[in-house]
């Protein structure tokens, strides 16, 4: 009783307390306050990132509910309550922990004990969650999460016609009566609805699995539900959040601005619900990096991260891990052992819950730093002390091996083109040009589309590769698009993708500047170097040399160490080479260029919520930081 006892900062008596009930003997306790008790303080440890302690409180509650010889049908209705939220909790809790056989072995004791359709929807939502995080199978699980949803009343067909679609958007229309969607929500109450839980789960497999005629007749469906309800959960906010990762896939700017605001203006409606919350934020993020700089959208994928760690989301805590790696390695911040320290953590934590896909991601990530930091035999390929490529490739299959091979083969590419491996960025290009230049991570296909382009106009003057031309073209497509709806990170790499298709001294010194004026370390790092082998070319030795010094040094700054070592021994004269000038503080490596548009709370959900210019998504040029000294060709 006195460890019970509420009070503030007495949680650990309660984790005490539990533990001694656990050990007596069955005869000795309670059942119903034993269970009650294990159910509470399991919650507690979820709270706190304690997977591991919820699991086994959860347990040691089913066990005690076991031992007392107490079932579904022998409970009266106070207990079947309790028993449903038991094991409610201990499916959540199996899925968690990547215990998948567990987590459907609950999930199926509740859907044939519960009493109303309604109580069956959490187990439901989890059937499709431990399908899609255990094979990726997402097109399975749009399909079961259609028939779900068939069984509530709302029929969404699998392959929509145009006729299907041209109706429901009348009546999506004709339900919002020219009302702006934010106006009708906000005035709106919000009560728990499990329905749209389940929806929640069906939008992500609709979207993965690449049926966004699906998407949208969800969404329309979803609202006009809504609004003839009169009020939504928390689960609608970042469903209209995924939509901006739609129209992000589609380069629908102007819908993924529309989408993301919106739902920047419903996170303060939903603060209590965190998971939602910061769910919600993760969607934000993804739109921002749309426009905004890179750098300036890390730190808060990185908070996002951390969030979804502390409250036990595995899937989502990864997700957020990944947008950061990515918008990191986007905007040139540098290498180091402290990024390097980040994704070994994230690494065993992934080992620990048994998430083998995303251990394989970030140790190719952690794999790729280290190529760039430490000399290795051929550092174009992903071969090391974190990440054997060839090895693991053969491990899988299906769609994990076609995900793999796309993520290995762009971070590859990157390798390639910056040590300058001819015959791995043409082997690279035959690979990347089988996928589709779309994704609904703004900063993974950034990353990838950018180096593609590089190396297509690079190589497509070689015999046999002048179909790369091609493919170099619908880069340059995309980030002109980008460019010109006012993205501070497409406007370095299309001037950069213009040098490399047709080279000239004005066409380097414009994306020698743009890259310096966005402090993208990395990419200004590359344009020097490509833009003294032009001037080599053209007879300028002494200019090349300079451009070489820059680069040198930007490599060194950006912290690939192995590739400064590897232009040292290529030019002797860099053993003596000295900087001209350092940076100055405002143009410091890794910082961010400060602007209304790129200005972001890091810790904040409500701040980035409540400024509205946090992610307004409007375009304001950085002030040059520098000015760009021309060189003239010596006569």
């Amino acid at each position: 009783s006195v460890l019970l006892a509420e009070g503030a900062g007495r949680e650990w008596c309660q984790y005490v307390a539990v533990d001694i009930l656990n050990s007596l003997p069955v005869e000795k306790t309670d059942c119903k306050e034993l269970v009650e008790l294990n159910l509470k303080v399991s919650n507690l440890a979820r709270n706190s990132g304690a997977l591991g302690k919820e699991n086994a409180l959860l347990h040691k509650g089913l066990e005690s509910l076991k031992s007392s010889g107490m079932t579904w049908m022998t409970w009266k209705n106070g207990n079947y309550e309790l028993t449903r939220q038991l094991y409610d909790a201990l499916l959540v809790s199996e899925y968690s922990s990547g215990a998948y056989d567990a987590a459907r072995a609950a999930i199926d004791e509740v859907i044939h004990n519960v009493k109303t359709p309604a109580e069956k929807l959490n187990a439901y939502s989890h059937r499709i969650m431990c399908l899609t995080s255990e094979t990726s199978e997402y097109g399975k699980g749009a399909e079961m999460g259609l028939e779900i949803l068939s069984k509530y009343g709302i029929d969404i067909p699998l392959f929509p016609t145009k006729a299907v679609m041209a109706k429901e958007e009348v009546k999506y229309k004709l339900a919002l009566r020219n009302r702006s969607l934010v106006s009708c929500l906000l005035s709106f109450p919000i009560k728990d609805d499990p329905l749209l839980a389940l929806c929640q789960q069906l939008n992500i497999c609709t979207m993965y699995s690449g049926k966004p005629d699906v998407v949208k007749l969800l969404y329309w469906k979803l609202i006009q539900y809504v609004l003839k309800r009169g009020s939504f959960s928390s689960n609608l906010v970042p469903i209209i959040g995924e939509g901006a990762f739609l129209y992000v896939r589609a380069n629908d700017i102007k819908r993924s601005n529309e989408f993301a605001t919106t739902t920047q203006a419903l996170i303060p409606r939903i603060r209590d619900d965190k998971k939602n919350c910061v769910h919600s934020m993760l969607c934000v993020c993804s739109a921002m990096s749309l426009l905004q700089h890179f750098g300036s959208v890390s730190s808060p994928y990185l908070q996002v991260h951390k969030d979804f760690k502390l409250m036990g989301e595995v899937e989502m805590a990864l997700n957020g891990l990944n947008g950061y790696a990515q918008c990191f390695f986007g905007a040139g911040c540098e290498l180091g052992p402290l990024f390097e320290s980040k994704l070994l953590v994230v690494e065993e934590y992934c080992r620990n819950l048994g998430r083998k896909s995303s251990l394989v991601l970030f140790s190719m990530f952690r794999q790729f730093a280290l190529n760039l930091r430490k000399p290795s035999k051929n550092p174009s390929e992903l071969v090391g002390e974190a990440f054997n490529e060839e090895q693991v490739l053969s491990e899988l299959e299906g769609s994990a091996h076609y995900q793999t091979l796309r993520d290995s083969s762009s971070l590859r590419m990157q390798l390639a083109f910056v040590f300058w491996n001819e015959a791995d960025m043409i082997d690279l290009l035959k690979i990347l040009e089988t996928y589709p230049l779309q994704d609904q991570f703004a900063a993974r296909l950034h990353n990838r589309l950018a180096f593609t382009g590089l190396a297509a106009f690079a190589m497509c003057h070689k015999k046999g590769c002048a179909s790369f031309k091609a493919l170099g073209e619908k880069c340059l497509d995309r980030f002109e698009l980008l460019s010109k709806n006012g993205s501070v990170n497409a406007r370095p790499v299309y001037l950069f993708l213009k040098c490399m298709k047709s080279p000239s001294r004005d066409a380097f010194c414009k994306a020698i500047e743009a890259c310096a004026e966005g402090n993208f370390v990395n990419l200004e790092a590359m344009v020097n170097e490509r833009y003294a082998a032009f001037l080599r070319e053209e007879k300028d030795e002494a200019a090349s040399n300079e451009c070489i010094a820059n680069a040198y040094f930007l490599y060194q700054d950006w912290g690939a160490d192995a590739k400064a070592l590897q232009l040292s021994k290529d030019h002797e004269f860099l053993k003596k080479a000295k900087r001209k000038k350092a940076r100055s503080f405002a143009n410091t490596v890794g910082s961010i260029p400060q602007t209304a548009s790129t200005t972001v709370s890091n810790t904040s959900y409500d701040a980035i919520s409540q400024n509205q210019n946090a992610t307004s998504f409007s375009f304001n040029s950085t002030l040059k930081q520098r000015k760009l000294v021309f060189v003239e060709k010596k006569k």
